[in-house]
């Protein structure tokens, strides 16, 4: 198959869409609020791959008042291209992503278009960019309304149906009214990230980065780098320093070894994906801790990329119990180890922690976590996971207790802390295909059961005749009795 064009694509995915659109009827009944103006039927927060998902799918499904909203300016959406670093994407190229089972609208097609089928056939997996580029053309083709450069600042109930959001922005603080929200942040959404504040004591400023910090990679250049972590994340650094020109870029494992299995890859099945929710909650667990316990490997190309770098070092079995600044380099000590360092990184992860975000400070008072719903056997407990949200089926957020928040089934939510109710990929294009309809379908479900009265009086009173007006012709008018 040769390139076609991105414009006969694009006419392509207009038909399929058109093909696809059953049914096309309108159906929300628009709502109020307290000012007289129309609420938003959906607030999505964030435009990244997972909201983008959800906006395409709900005007799909005839749900178009709505909006999404993002912090970050046009096409720095996600991590694609502000801290993430691999050269591509870590899940295989054929996942579903965001195409709403239209093909067109897949990477695919997007990538064959511009390129030709055999440039898919050489290709091993989606370059981080060429991601990007591709969310940012489907964000087009989609018409989606995406509002750059609002940060969500506050989410309050105004009642049991409605919501008032306020954002920062350029301008100046705003409010926005809606009638459902569905939060796609990602690992920022989750709680975040940090450096270890006693790290960060003991270090001059600008001695260490984070590895989800936005920063000139150019900091690395001439310096030995040590980087802690066991991801995918910490070996992406070492690359990016030894490319920048560092002497040194040593990876520290906490781990006497370096993980080796991977079995996440192997749930990417069609019975995992979907149908991980519906585990009991004891079999969600163990799986979760399993895989918390074993660990996961770098992708084989970006270990394989580390390997072919001179100054690339790995150091198991070395935990930084100690980190200080001698007054000329960094000293770490742990696991009976040591190493002097001119820069230093922190790539061991984010923090899962709700209570974190301050503008979800309504939900966190009244939603429950998995410590409210489910106690592991001795010896299984664990602090982070217990924390986590009890998710319901839809992705929305659980009352703690029962008819002291009903409102909170209306915000549906898929970030990084959801993977404990829905799955370990929940929150990455794995499962996108599975978990985003359920979001919509809570969407709806909710906007539906808010009408049912006006329904009931359409259904009675509307218009809604199958047959125009007519008269029978006198032949066919039925003879009278004798």
């Amino acid at each position: 198959m040769t390139a076609i064009g991105l414009a006969a694509l694009e006419r392509q995915v207009a038909r399929e869409r058109d093909i696809l659109a059953y049914p096309a009827a309108d159906w929300v009944v628009p709502g109020r609020a307290p000012d007289g103006s129309v609420p938003l039927d959906c607030a999505v927060i964030g435009a990244g791959m997972f909201g983008l998902a959800v906006g395409g799918l709900l005007l799909r499904e005839r749900v178009t008042n709505i909006a999404l909203f993002d912090a970050a300016e046009p096409g720095r959406e996600g991590p694609w291209v502000t801290f993430a670093r691999m050269s591509m994407l870590r899940t295989p190229k054929e996942l579903s992503g965001p195409e709403l089972g239209i093909p067109a609208l897949s990477f695919r097609a997007w990538w064959e278009a511009q390129h030709g089928a055999e440039a898919w056939a050489r290709m091993y997996r989606v370059p981080r960019t060429a991601w990007m580029e591709y969310l940012n053309w489907f964000r087009r083709v989609m018409a989606l309304p995406v509002t750059n450069g609002w940060r969500l600042v506050s989410l309050q109930p105004v009642n049991d149906t409605l919501f008032q959001l306020g954002f920062a922005t350029a301008e100046g603080p705003q409010t926005r009214y809606a009638r459902t929200v569905a939060l796609t942040t990602g690992a920022m959404g989750a709680g975040g990230y940090a450096i270890p504040e006693e790290i960060r004591r003991a270090l001059p400023e600008g001695r260490v980065v984070h590895a989800m910090d936005v920063f000139d990679p150019a900091v690395f250049r001439a310096k030995r780098v040590g980087i802690l972590g066991a991801g995918a994340s910490a070996f992406d650094l070492a690359v990016v320093a030894l490319d920048q020109g560092a002497v040194r870029a040593e990876v520290a494992v906490r781990r006497p070894e370096l993980p080796r299995d991977n079995p996440r890859r192997w749930m990417e099945n069609a019975g995992y994906l979907p149908h991980y929710f519906d585990l009991p909650d004891a079999q969600k667990w163990k799986v979760t801790s399993y895989l918390r316990e074993i660990g996961q490997p770098p992708p084989q190309p970006t270990f394989d990329a580390c390997l072919e770098r001179p100054g690339f070092v790995l150091r198991c079995g070395f935990p930084w119990d100690s980190v200080r600044w001698t007054g000329s380099e960094i000293l770490v000590e742990g696991g009976g180890q040591r190493a002097f360092y001119d820069q230093i990184a922190i790539a061991s992860g984010f923090v899962s922690d709700l209570a974190l975000r301050p503008e979800l400070a309504a939900v966190v008072q009244h939603a429950a976590r998995w410590r409210d719903r489910y106690v592991p056997p001795p010896g299984a407990e664990d602090a982070r996971m217990g924390a986590a949200p009890y998710l319901d089926r839809f992705c929305a957020f659980t009352e703690r207790d029962p008819g002291s928040a009903p409102w909170l089934s209306r915000i549906v939510t898929m970030i990084s802390a959801a993977n404990l109710t829905h799955g370990p990929v929940a929150s990455s294009v794995s499962t996108m295909k599975y978990v985003a309809p359920r979001m919509v379908e809570g969407i709806k479900r909710a906007l539906f059961l808010d009408q049912q009265e006006a329904d009931w009086t359409t259904l009675l009173t509307g218009e809604h005749a199958e047959l125009r007006p007519f008269t029978l012709p006198a032949a066919n008018l039925p003879e009278k009795a004798a």
